[in-house]
C-alpha cells in the first residue's frame, strides 16, 4: 500500500505510564467528543472496536500522541481549542508541543525481516489465557499461542489502516524479556515485554493488542535501517 500518514506529537509535560488513561480522558474532555477517533465510541453507549488511529503514549518520559491516517486530520480538533490546559487526574497544567513530526511511513511486506521490541503487550483473552496456563511446562507451545495472538493483532492493525495484505505475514518471537501482571480496565492482566521479527515495516510507537491506544503493546524497531 502507499505510505500511511503518521504524526507523532510530544508535549512538554512529564507523565508516568500509569497516567496515560487520565491523559487520554483529559484530551477527550478538551475536545468535547467532537471527533470519534479520540475515544473510539459511537454515541454514548457503543464502543467502536476498530484499531485506534489516535493513541496516547509516553515517549522520552513526556505525554505524547500518535496519529495514523484519518487520525492525523482529526487531531486538529484538539489544536483548535483556545488553550491546552489539561486536567490529568488532579493536576492542571498547560501542555505545550515540544516536538512534532509528520511523515509518510511505508507499511508493506518485505523479503527481509525487521526486529522489534514489544513493550507491555496484552496478548491473551480469557479463552487463550486458560490454554496458555495449561501449558505451563511446555514453553514452545506457549510461544506458539503468543505468536498466533501477535499475528492476529498485526492483522487488526492492517485492517485499521486500510491495508489489504497480499501475502504471508511472519511474526516470530525471538526473546521474552519480562512477564508481569498489570492493570487494564480494572482487571489484572498478563503483560509481556519481548522482541520479535516480522516482514512488516511498522511505524515506531504504535500499539498492538488490547490497550494499544493507552500505552500497552508499544512497538519499536531495534534495527536502524530506514524504511519508508
Amino acid at each position: 500500500m502507499p505510505g500511511i500518514k503518521y504524526l507523532r506529537i510530544r508535549f512538554d509535560q512529564n507523565i508516568f505510564p500509569y497516567d496515560i488513561p487520565k491523559f487520554r480522558a483529559a484530551v477527550i474532555e478538551k475536545t468535547e467528543r467532537e471527533a470519534a477517533l479520540f475515544h473510539n465510541h459511537i454515541g454514548d453507549t457503543q464502543f467502536d472496536y476498530r484499531y485506534p488511529l489516535i493513541q496516547y503514549k509516553v515517549t522520552n518520559k513526556k505525554a505524547s500522541i500518535i496519529c495514523l491516517e484519518e487520525g492525523t486530520d482529526q487531531i486538529h480538533q484538539l489544536f483548535l481549542k483556545n488553550d491546552l490546559n489539561l486536567r490529568v487526574g488532579n493536576t492542571h497544567a498547560e501542555y505545550r508541543v515540544e516536538d512534532i513530526s509528520l511523515n509518510k511511513h511505508l507499511v508493506q511486506l518485505w523479503n527481509t525481516t525487521f526486529e522489534y521490541s514489544l513493550l507491555n503487550w496484552l496478548p491473551l483473552n480469557q479463552q487463550n489465557h486458560k490454554k496458555y496456563l495449561s501449558l505451563d511446562d511446555n514453553l514452545p507451545e506457549q510461544v506458539k499461542i503468543l505468536e498466533r495472538s501477535l499475528l492476529g493483532h498485526i492483522l487488526a492493525f492492517a485492517s485499521g489502516i486500510g491495508w489489504q495484505v497480499e501475502g504471508r505475514i511472519t511474526a516470530d518471537i525471538t526473546d521474552i524479556k519480562e512477564m508481569k501482571m498489570l492493570e487494564y480496565k480494572r482487571q489484572k492482566m498478563l503483560a509481556i515485554t519481548l522482541t520479535f521479527k516480522s516482514n512488516v515495516s511498522f511505524p515506531d510507537y504504535i500499539g498492538l493488542g488490547k490497550g494499544g491506544s493507552v500505552g500497552f503493546g508499544i512497538v519499536k524497531r531495534i534495527s536502524k535501517e530506514n524504511v519508508g
